[in-house]
């Protein structure tokens, strides 16, 4: 038997809505309890509670239509408040019903242009966010370039300034040499005879002419020494305003990344100082920060296996695996160039604060060749050099990152350009000190 519409609160409360006659409640159901589960009413709920007028609370008394509706479907207390506001008939009218989804109606369509708000106004955020970060961009790019010139100047003076001091000293010898000279002359007998005093020689002028000289100098020199302090401020000040625009561009660029923004790079190509994982957008799991980083990867190459071991890695510091997996394209754009890097791979990521292995141990690999091998477009890839994210006690302390380098010439993997690929990420794969 149906419980009616113009039934009281107490049976309702007393059968369950809709229920047969003598039905009863599961342990702990009741009102404001489904399945045995208390539906506990969060901060915004009680907010908006505490903002009802008397009205509305008279409004959603149990023997009211829109307190009916708003149980039956669950409504929060907002909507709920909103629904009570409703012009709604009394239970067991004939047109309770339509009203009932009239209102009903009103309040998603209110629902959907509140998310649609919403939704336009993230958008113009991270519209806005994006603009600010070219915008940043473009002003270190300047401040760099002041920096430049600056530097250049303070080179050229620099060059001058030593130019004149070695002239000075050249100078100042032959000043030495030629006083020297001139008191040998100015003896007592010269060739046997005595030289007139008081009538200057050759060499009298000559020194006068290279005092002068002397003098001369000195004063560039000085005014080289001050001009060359200020290009020393005046560089210093530029590089403190690259640095000071360097950690807003980055700011903001990880601001416009958080709010959605699709054309904001995660790392400015140009820019090449180590990375920070404060800097980077926040992740929470080690499959975001995977998935973000392919994302942005100009370099690196995730396979399957990549994401398949990341959705399970147990690792509880993402931030960090986000930004090695970043430092990680820089590794791989020095390896993507045919001819050879030069030097150890190695090298190339301890330069990005990396901790490197070159390789794993040849038994580890033969003793769990499941783990170790993956695939990339059908070729088979085996799991070598890595980096050691964290090295910590249990399962989500430790991270690692393994990798197949392809020099794009081996026999077994035609077709497979150069490049380093990522294998498992997260878990440490067993070798003699996992047990």
């Amino acid at each position: 038997m149906i419980v009616p519409m113009g039934a009281t609160g107490d049976d309702e409360e007393r059968t369950g809505y809709g229920a047969r006659r003598g039905w009863r409640a599961p342990k702990g159901a009741g009102p404001g309890r489904t399945g045995g589960r208390r539906r506990g009413r969060g901060r915004d709920d009680r907010a908006a509670a505490a903002r009802a007028s008397p009205a509305t609370d008279d409004a959603l008394a149990p023997d009211t239509l829109a307190a009916r509706i708003a149980r039956l479907s669950r409504l929060p207390a907002e909507d709920a408040a909103a629904l009570a506001r409703e012009d709604l008939p009394a239970p067991g009218a004939p047109d309770a019903l339509p009203a009932a989804f009239r209102a009903l109606g009103r309040l998603l369509t209110a629902a959907r242009d509140a998310a649609e708000t919403a939704r336009r106004q993230a958008e113009e955020t991270a519209d806005r966010r994006a603009r600010d970060a070219a915008r940043a961009r473009t002003q270190v790019a300047r401040a760099q370039e002041r920096e430049t010139r600056q530097r250049e100047k303070a080179s050229a003076e620099q060059g001058e300034r030593q130019r004149l001091a070695g002239e000075l000293e050249r100078t100042q010898a032959r000043l030495s040499q030629v006083a020297a000279e001139r008191d040998r002359l100015r003896g007592p007998h010269v060739d046997g005879a005595a030289r007139p005093g008081g009538v200057p020689g050759h060499d009298d002028v000559e020194v006068a002419g290279l005092l002068a000289r002397v003098f001369d100098l000195e004063a560039q020199l000085e005014e080289r020494a001050v001009a060359l302090e200020e290009l020393t401020d005046a560089r210093e000040a530029a590089e403190a305003e690259r640095d000071h625009l360097v950690t807003s561009a980055r700011r903001l660029r990880r601001l416009a990344l958080e709010a959605g923004a699709k054309d904001v790079d995660l790392v400015d190509p140009e820019d090449a100082a180590p990375l920070r994982a404060d800097e980077l957008p926040e992740v929470r799991t080690v499959l975001q920060a995977v998935e973000l980083a392919a994302a942005h990867a100009e370099h690196l190459i995730y396979t399957d296996r990549a994401f398949s071991s990341a959705r399970t890695a147990p690792y509880t510091e993402p931030q960090k695996l986000l930004r090695d997996l970043v430092a990680l394209d820089r590794v791989a754009a020095a390896w993507d160039v045919e001819t050879g890097i030069g030097r150890p791979i190695r090298d190339v990521a301890l330069e990005q604060q990396l901790d490197w292995a070159d390789d794993v141990s040849v038994t580890a690999r033969a003793q769990n060749a499941r783990e170790y091998q993956f695939s990339h477009q059908g070729r088979p890839l085996w799991a070598g050099p890595h980096v050691r994210v964290a090295t910590g006690r249990g399962l989500q302390r430790t991270c690692r990152v393994y990798l197949a380098l392809v020099k794009g010439t081996e026999p077994d993997l035609a077709g497979l350009p150069r490049g380093v690929y990522v294998g498992p990420v997260g878990r440490h794969l067993s070798d003699s000190t996992s047990g």
